[in-house]
């Protein structure tokens, strides 16, 4: 049977046909490239005016990260990953609900959202702005 895929190396695309074996005994027959490969074109936007690199932080457009250790009906939120804590979103007493920020952790220039696993109250913050962190560090305790 003769399957096709398409493949993508260095953002060109080709179409392979493979064929699967069924027994050992059939001859092997090499990969057949079908068409040409497509370039792919990207746009560049060039702004006014030439920009200087910027060395701050990029602000991560992937799921926020949550790290809960619970410990007796209550909740320590832990650091991820080593990193310096950007700032605080919360404080102490305030109701927290699922999902909500609780710090902001820049690490490899990246800005990682830590928020809540479960509703509560914050009991106790382990850490303020500035603060350099290691991973499995307690940051905040929900109770």
């Amino acid at each position: 049977m003769v399957r096709k895929f398409v493949v993508r190396v260095n953002g060109k695309e080709y179409i392979v046909e493979v064929e699967e074996l069924g027994t050992p005994a059939q001859p092997m027959q090499q990969p057949q490239i079908l068409e040409q490969p497509k370039p792919v074109v990207q746009q560049q936007v060039q702004s006014a005016k030439p920009t200087q690199p910027e060395s701050k932080p990029v602000k991560q457009e992937s799921a926020p990260v949550s790290t809960v250790s619970e410990i007796g009906g209550g909740a320590k939120i832990v650091s991820p990953m080593s990193g310096v804590i950007l700032k605080v979103l919360v404080s102490e007493g305030q109701k927290v609900e699922y999902g909500q920020k609780l710090v902001i952790l820049e690490a490899m220039k990246m800005e990682n959202d830590i928020v809540s696993d479960k509703p509560g109250i914050v009991k106790k913050i382990y850490v303020k702005e500035g603060d350099n962190v290691d991973t499995g560090q307690v940051l905040v305790e929900l109770e």
